[in-house]
């Protein structure tokens, strides 16, 4: 069956909290600077939804949610960049680990970020959740600095935080900058494979 990125609906904000439920449950250490406290579920998405619509990205295999990805213009101490922008969440259903879920989830954002003209994408990851800082190693980003983070499930969980650097690999694209106020960008194309 073939795998389709598109951008996230209102509707799916069920599915995406049983996916991440669904991580949670398999691989704790990937939720584990979770700010709620655990898995958040689906009136978290339906917000998330609602306010960034264009930067939730679900892959469907068959028509069915298999993962999702989760962008925002943020920016880090760590980090320095004029347009960055966050790659907060990247989850796929665990079973379907390894199957290439995920890398088009990456492909996706990555095509945001250029047509949007961010010179940086970063994100936080545990430094015990090995997997994770694998993947985004093999899809260019490094690591640039670290924080610790408290939690309700830790007192404190320590997290790297990885950036990607594009501004070598695209011009800015500002007719396709963030809306100021909304955190979204303004275009949104999906990815099939």
């Amino acid at each position: 069956m073939s795998t389709r990125v598109r951008a996230g609906l209102a509707a799916d904000a069920a599915s995406l909290a049983a996916i991440r439920a669904a991580v949670a449950a398999g691989d704790p250490e990937a939720s584990a600077g979770t700010p709620q406290g655990g898995s958040p579920g689906p009136d978290y998405f339906a917000r998330w939804l609602e306010k960034e619509h264009a930067l939730i990205y679900v892959a469907e295999i068959g028509g069915a949610a298999a993962g999702y990805l989760a962008m925002q213009q943020a920016a880090h101490p760590a980090v320095a960049a004029r347009h960055p922008v966050q790659l907060c969440q990247l989850y796929v259903i665990p079973a379907l680990h390894g199957g290439g879920v995920a890398a088009l989830l990456m492909s996706a954002a990555l095509e945001q970020a250029r047509m949007c003209g961010n010179d940086v994408i970063w994100l936080g990851v545990s430094e015990h959740n090995l997997r994770a800082r694998g993947f985004y190693r093999k899809h260019g980003f490094v690591a640039v600095g670290v924080h610790e983070l408290v939690t309700h499930a830790r007192p404190t969980v320590t997290w790297s935080c990885h950036a990607r650097w594009r501004a070598s690999q695209h011009g800015l694209h500002t007719e396709c900058g963030f809306r100021q106020g909304t955190g979204r960008c303004s275009r949104f194309r999906g990815i099939n494979r």
